[in-house]
């Protein structure tokens, strides 16, 4: 279109030229041939000056750490920069021409988040600073905090498509989380402290009165059962109380070298009273050349006790619970697991949290798994789980060697 344009305007100038001055072709076109040397030079520095400016930008969007993603009317992937890649995990050529829902979680697809987001664009023209969560590759949530904004053609009101910046904020979350957990530690303790003081001495004198009248008091007498729930009702706030103090003080942790094969020996032996009349075989699978480890014996005592009483509970008939060890050159591991009627999927967020409890009333007090994983975490080690509902339930404990 230039080059055409440029002829025409050739023709007219030498016909303006030659009407004007009456020079003859030869000299008119020498004229023309430095006119259009000079116009070639300047639409060269122009075009030079447009690729550098395009180069510029076009290295900042692909080279960004945040995913910028582009999208063209129908909501399919024209743009995808090396941010994207290293977030999500899935290379330029993967994603090219296909929707962007393959990025949101299926419990977001059902409430309707992608026609939120394309109808909170088509309407305001942008979306900014929206959290929510992305899966990438591997099947791994991330969090994100997400800017979109339509893009439009040269007239400014026909839509080409949106693009679409979104930050990985899952690190932010994580650490927004502990410390919620531990400024909520701290109101439990200031709590609990000033509770535990009032409630104590009546408890007490309560608890030791009823147990008194008990002594003269057979089964068959009517008073029995009103006295004896009285005890146990008592009793079960004072460990309730003393399971909230333990859990609000500090874990001092005094470390000597143990052998976990056999602290699983003694846990699992002595968890063998809590099984009743329930039909449930406890297994041990241990490594011979597991490395002695340097942890609070007691402590890593009672979160494996924990964990192994929970799943002894967890049946209500017969079943079979497993306790593994091994190890590697850097971490030893603990795996305890059953053929139990596992965790609901809605659950599985919502153990390790204080007070959260599926016993059902009177039956727990919701902080035994959050203990144990805060007993794990200052050994320096972490605490996993998996479950299925129907099919059972793991624990892996994580430990350094050293």
């Amino acid at each position: 279109m230039l080059v055409s344009e440029l002829q025409r305007q050739k023709e007219l100038i030498r016909e303006k030229i030659q009407s004007s001055t009456g020079l003859d072709s030869l000299h008119i076109d020498s004229v023309l041939g430095d006119v259009e040397s000079c116009l070639g030079a300047m639409m060269k520095l122009m075009k030079d000056g447009k690729s550098a400016h395009e180069k510029f930008f076009s290295d900042i969007i692909l080279n960004s750490i945040d995913a910028i993603i582009g999208l063209d009317n129908n909501h399919r992937v024209f743009l995808w920069n090396n941010g994207a890649e290293t977030l999500f995990g899935y290379k330029k050529e993967e994603v090219m021409g296909r929707e962007f829902d393959f990025l949101i979680p299926d419990y977001l697809l059902k409430k309707g988040e992608k026609k939120f987001m394309i109808d909170e664009v088509s309407r305001n023209g942008f979306l900014a600073n929206y959290e929510s969560e992305r899966i990438t590759k591997t099947r791994e949530l991330v969090n994100v905090s997400i800017s979109r904004f339509a893009i439009y053609n040269d007239n400014g009101v026909d839509s080409i498509g949106s693009v679409g910046i979104l930050r990985d904020i899952t690190t932010v979350k994580k650490l927004q989380k502990e410390l919620r957990e531990k400024e909520n530690l701290a109101l439990i303790g200031e709590v609990v402290s000033s509770i535990a003081h009032s409630l104590s001495n009546p408890l007490n004198i309560i608890s030791g009165n009823a147990d008194y009248l008990l002594l003269n008091k057979k089964e068959s007498e009517p008073d029995y059962e009103e006295l004896k729930t009285i005890v146990d009702e008592t009793t079960r706030i004072t460990k309730s109380l003393r399971g909230l103090l333990n859990f609000s003080r500090p874990l001092n942790v005094e470390k000597t070298r143990i052998d976990l094969n056999q602290l699983v020996d003694g846990v699992v032996n002595n968890s063998k009273y809590t099984i009743g009349n329930k039909d449930i075989i406890i297994k041990r699978v241990l490594d011979k050349e597991l490395p002695h480890i340097f942890a609070d014996k007691a402590q890593l005592e009672d979160a494996l006790a924990n964990l192994v009483i929970n799943s002894i509970q967890a049946f209500t008939g017969s079943g079979e619970v497993t306790v593994k060890t091994r190890a590697n050159s850097h971490s030893v591991y603990i795996e305890v697991s059953d053929n139990g009627p596992g965790i609901p999927a809605e659950n599985i967020e919502k153990i390790f949290r204080p007070f959260f409890s599926s016993k059902g009333y009177g039956k727990g007090t919701g902080l035994g798994l959050p203990i144990v994983k805060r007993i794990i975490e200052e050994h320096k080690g972490s605490i996993q789980v998996t479950s299925t509902a129907g099919k059972g339930t793991n624990f892996l404990i994580t430990l350094p060697v050293k």
